[in-house]
């Protein structure tokens, strides 16, 4: 059983022993737990059936007694009550014990128990009047990470002092600790470079879902794809782990880390993304649907153009870097440099033409140009073209 470390909302009851039964004559320490730090001055209040009867952080029955019996919540001091928790008080010959609390991923141990002090014999446990496991002399029933269609009524026959055989009974619900994850998005028309948030959010572990926000999203921006995550009092933060994918393929294994950065967006980071949770300490894991993030090209790869288009000695010749720029984003200015043979022979302008006004035989060469944009560096490089002088 494992409570919020860190504030909580609310606190969360727990016993020691961790039974939803005990019998008469047994004792019991049940514990508020508010999250850590404790504030100094933090006092608690106890409540059996809605009426107080105990104050302090913990509460011990010694030596319980039926009327023990109750719904019982604690309340620390400016904090919210904790929900209503159960215990049974038992005196008949057996009882099958449960842990309080019983959430998807744990291990649990149901123990078919004889009052204390009389023998005890073979044991037979059934689910919804389906044997699981016949006579035997182990009293209790293991399940191991237990899953939610494992909810359903459990009973115990166990012989007893004088050959008697008798039974007990409980009804477990298997809760979920987080629903399968719900992708939503406010806009899958992406501009490469733009800045982009992918949010995978558990909303107190009922919920989780991966969504994306772009204002747009264009080349040379980072990306920055969070998992937030509020646990429910059932789970310690320090527990839940986060991953990523896209395509189907890790871009972030599990870990610590709720968020996953790209410093440069390019249109190879379009995709199909997924965020995954899961519990550290059992093997409970769930991943949201997959969510299409296309990443839209904030202008074109340049090409270079040269004319004329064989050039001669003493000739003017242009050339030409042409790029269009996407029709969302009209506002963008670029710049550009051209290349001989890698050498810059003109630096970033806002001309997109190189002109050799009388060409020579040494302005023979592979050019290529360069456009960037002014507000945030984004750069593509054309193609080589070879230029002759004739």
């Amino acid at each position: 059983m494992c409570y919020l470390v860190g504030y909580a909302v609310k606190p969360v009851v727990t016993f020691n022993p961790n039974w939803d039964k005990i019998f008469t004559t047994e004792s019991l320490t049940m514990t508020c737990n508010v999250g850590k730090p404790i504030p100094a001055d933090m006092s608690y209040t106890w409540y059996k059936n809605n009426n107080p009867i105990h104050t302090g952080q913990s509460y011990e029955i010694r030596s319980a007694k039926e009327d023990n019996s109750g719904n019982y919540q604690c309340k620390g001091s400016n904090m919210e009550i904790s929900d209503s928790v159960s215990l049974d008080v038992s005196h008949r010959w057996v009882i099958l014990q449960a842990p309080l609390y019983i959430h998807e991923g744990d291990d649990v141990t149901l123990r078919c128990h004889h009052y204390p002090g009389y023998s005890g014999g073979r044991t037979i446990f059934t689910k919804d009047n389906t044997v699981i496991r016949y006579w035997g002399s182990d009293s209790v029933f293991r399940i191991t990470n237990i899953s939610i269609d494992r909810s359903g009524k459990y009973t115990c026959t166990k012989e007893v002092y004088g050959g008697r055989q008798e039974y007990s009974e409980v009804s477990i619900s298997v809760k979920e600790l987080f629903r399968a994850p719900e992708i939503k998005v406010k806009s899958n028309r992406v501009l490469e470079g733009d800045h982009m948030t992918l949010t995978c959010d558990t909303k107190s572990f009922t919920d989780l879902e991966i969504k994306a926000s772009a204002n747009p999203i264009e080349e040379g921006d980072n990306i920055t794809l969070t998992c937030l995550t509020r646990p429910s009092l059932f789970i310690s933060a320090t527990e839940v782990q986060f991953a990523f994918q896209r395509n189907g393929q890790n871009v972030q294994e599990f870990g610590s880390s709720s968020k996953y950065g790209i410093l440069f967006a390019k249109l190879e980071d379009s995709g199909y993304y997924i965020c995954e949770v899961r519990r550290s300490s059992n093997r409970l894991t769930k991943k949201s649907k997959e969510i299409n993030v296309q990443i839209r090209e904030l202008f074109s790869h340049p090409e270079i153009v040269t004319n004329p288009d064989f050039p001669r000695e003493d000739n003017r010749i242009i050339l030409t870097c042409n790029t269009s720029i996407n029709t969302l984003r009209n506002d963008i200015e670029l710049q550009f440099a051209f290349y001989q043979n890698e050498k810059k022979v003109q630096k970033c302008n806002s001309s997109h033409q190189y002109i050799i006004p009388l060409a020579q035989l040494e302005d023979s060469g592979n050019y290529s140009c360069e456009a960037r944009t002014l507000y945030k560096g984004m750069k593509k490089r054309s193609a080589v073209v070879s230029v002759v002088i004739q």
